[in-house]
């Protein structure tokens, strides 16, 4: 027990030092100028706007991501938060003045760019006061103040009541700057960083009402949702190794024991079990209930797995926090949880699904075989229910444990026949139906059971070696669907790993969450599709 605790500690541990050397390289700061391009900023004031800013970008960190959002008649996401200076600038260049002011707009969409960073901070460039924006100034306010972005608000050659209350939300600061000189003056005093004294700006003054002193970045870290997610995934991983990790014993070790029964009476074996997973497991079989703790067990049966219910709804819950961790890690939290646990559970019921499709398969595989033992059997001499104990004795799995079924259901009074049947619609087979019905005709009508089951053996190669060529021929299809599929998936996995700044209007902005939403719904569709036209039945 101690061994498996301490194991299953420093597992824990080890992913969890992943995840958080993940969630520290992961960049965290970033930074939103907000810049005013109405009418009255052209021509000049704009290109001087564009200079000073293009002067506080380059005198930021490397690791600081900047974004740009503009705003006359309506805010626009320029450039999300991102490290590359030069896009930042090459957009910078393109910006054109028009157009009215909506400053009280701009605000929410500058703190949306934001979300996703642990240390975040806003930067208003504005000439004068919001006309047109839809929002009010005290939503702007707000805002500002529920989000906790310092807000620093430079007014070129003007400054009111609005600018100030914006910039006082968050702890932020007020300049004014009447010129080129005062605007750069007034970006290198935000630029520098609380501990160290100001430059100089006779012309940068602060405006009339006092405002709190801004504090400047600090190094990157993690936040306190990152170590909540942190914590979480050590615990998730800690349960899951303390499960995988309590003895079972082994089928040799069952067969085994069997052979020694006849032998005289046994000790029972005393099996040590982590007393995590009894009571995790315990409190799992409680939720569920019985009836569906049974429907989930027949469903694991016909898989062959052997874990319980309660254990294999608790590993899929452990899954999906997982992974609801991860993508929360990668994205946002809103977007991670629920993908994370829907993508956990869908997975894991997958796995359910996949190896059921195999366990009927490997048996619709055998079942030619089977059926010549059957029929070879009957040649001998035996009747029709000690041919089938034959194939069970056989031991080849999985025709062996579902023909078992069918002879323990007439021990207790069923007929094989109907046995047969319901084995047929267990593993949904076409074939052992009609020898169902062939077996039914025979006892009625009479005639050598034997020979029917021969030629019954003959038709079914037949079927599959046709089958096995019609599999071979539609491998190229198969294969093209699968990389069209995957292709898109793989690749926007790879980006939000590695240009996380470059997909992240993706799922912060209303249109990215859209494009999001169709670019699934279509690869669904096309998936289905392409499913549809490889897919031929034999």
């Amino acid at each position: 027990m101690t061994r498996r605790v301490l194991a299953g500690l420093l597992i824990g541990a080890l992913l969890t030092f992943a995840f958080s050397a993940f969630a520290v390289a992961a960049p965290s700061r970033g930074v939103v100028v907000l810049l005013d391009t109405s009418g009255s900023m052209a021509p000049d004031r704009i290109a001087v706007a564009r200079k000073a800013i293009g002067t506080y970008v380059s005198s930021l960190p490397a690791d600081v991501q900047v974004g740009l959002v503009t705003f006359s008649n309506q805010p626009s996401l320029v450039v999300a938060p991102t490290a590359d200076r030069a896009a930042l600038t090459g957009a910078l260049d393109r910006v054109q003045a028009k157009g009215d002011t909506s400053l009280f707009d701009a605000v929410p969409v500058g703190l949306s760019a934001l979300q996703g960073f642990s240390e975040r901070r806003m930067v208003v460039v504005s000439d004068g006061e919001d006309t047109v924006s839809r929002s009010t100034l005290d939503s702007a306010v707000s805002a500002v103040a529920a989000a906790g972005v310092p807000t620093d608000v430079i007014g070129f050659q003007y400054s009111d009541e609005a600018l100030r209350r914006i910039a006082a939300a968050a702890g932020g600061r007020l300049l004014t700057a009447s010129d080129a000189a005062s605007l750069a003056s007034a970006f290198a005093a935000l630029a520098v960083p609380s501990s160290a004294p100001p430059p100089p700006a006779p012309v940068a003054t602060p405006a009339p009402a006092p405002a709190p002193v801004a504090v400047p970045l600090p190094s990157p870290g993690l936040n306190w949702e990152v170590g909540v997610l942190i914590v979480g995934t050590f615990l998730v991983v800690f349960v899951v190794v303390m499960m995988l990790l309590t003895p079972r014993r082994s089928a040799a070790g069952r067969k085994l024991e069997q052979h020694l029964e006849h032998y005289g009476a046994q000790e029972p074996v005393v099996q040590e079990e982590s007393q995590a997973a009894q009571t995790a497991v315990g409190l799992t079989q409680r939720v569920m209930g019985d009836a569906a703790a049974a429907r989930l067990a027949d469903r694991l049966d016909l898989a062959g797995m052997k874990a319980s219910p309660a254990e294999w709804t608790l590993l899929r819950v452990c899954v999906s926090a997982g992974l609801s961790a991860l993508l929360t890690l990668v994205t946002t939290w809103w977007i991670g949880v629920p993908a994370g646990a829907l993508l956990g559970w869908l997975l894991t019921a997958l796995v359910v699904k996949a190896r059921t499709s195999k366990r009927r398969a490997a048996f619709a595989d055998q079942l030619p075989d089977v059926l010549q033992l059957v029929a070879s059997s009957l040649r001998s001499g035996f009747s029709l229910a000690q041919a089938v104990d034959a194939v069970v004795r056989d031991g080849t799995q999985p025709a062996a444990s579902e023909f078992s079924r069918a002879l323990a259901a007439t021990r207790i009074g069923a007929e094989l026949e109907d046995a047969l049947d319901r084995v047929a619609e267990r593993m949904r087979s076409a074939d052992l139906a009609w020898v169902v019905m062939a077996i039914r005709i025979q006892r009625q009508v009479g005639g050598n059971l034997a020979e029917v089951l021969m030629n019954t053996v003959a038709t079914m190669r037949d079927r599959s070696q046709t089958r096995r060529h019609v599999r071979a021929l539609s491998a190229e299809g198969r294969l093209s669907a699968y990389v069209l599929v995957s292709l898109p998936i793989g690749l926007a996995a790879f980006l939000f790993w590695t240009r996380p700044e470059y997909m992240r209007p993706l799922h912060t902005t209303l249109v990215g969450i859209v494009m999001l939403a169709f670019g699934a719904v279509m690869i669904v569709l096309g998936s289905l599709w392409m499913r549809k036209l490889v897919r031929v039945e034999v």
